[in-house]
Formats: C-alpha cells, structure tokens, sequence
C-alpha cells in the first residue's frame, strides 16, 4: 500500500505500534516493523542505556525504519533525545504524562 506516508517513511504499511511504557520494547517494535508498519519503542522513564539495548535489540532483529517515543516530563528526555540521533533512529515521537489530579480534573 503505497501512501505518502508510506513512502516517507520508508514502511509498508500505515500502521504505528503504540508507544506503551514498559510493553513497547525492542522485540515488539523489530516485529511491527518487520510485519510492514512502523515499531516504536517506548523510552518512558527508563535511562538512555536501557533504551540504548532496546534500539540494539531492534536492529538485530530488522533493518527497517524504526521509532522511539520520547515522553517529554521524563528525566531523561534530553539523554534519550541524543540516543535516537546517535543510534539514527528514524522516527521520533513524542508525548507528555497526563496524571491526575490535573486541572482538567476540576468539575466546577
């Protein structure tokens, strides 16, 4: 399936794994992308070496374009952010922690 998305990303598929802290890890991410669309792995809170052996897992396991979801309020966001570049991740994605209580909690 040919898209411009597609072809941007140099996937077969328009299809993005989920970024699920913890559940998105190396294996998951290489087999989405493997299967056609684009994996991702999850950098949640976890240290840049961590994630450093997710992307190494990934890598061994496929080729093909893969993602790393960086979530903004983590500690680590900026040593994660200098990760995908070394590691030349080809996607980056990003997110911020919604937690509760939150103004948007507020009923009144």
């Amino acid at each position: 399936m040919k898209t411009r998305i597609t072809e941007l990303l140099g996937i077969e598929y328009p299809v993005f794994q989920g970024a699920m802290a913890w559940v998105a890890n190396g294996h998951l991410a290489a087999s989405v992308s493997e299967a056609g669309g684009l994996g991702i792995i999850a950098g949640g809170g976890a240290p840049a070496e961590v994630i450093r052996e997710e992307i190494r897992t990934a890598r061994a396991m496929t080729k093909k374009p893969l993602g790393l979801n960086i979530m903004l309020l983590s500690p680590n966001a900026d040593d994660l952010a200098k990760l995908a570049v070394e590691e030349k991740i080809e996607v980056i994605t990003t997110c911020l922690l919604y937690t509760s209580p939150s103004p948007r909690d507020s009923t009144s």
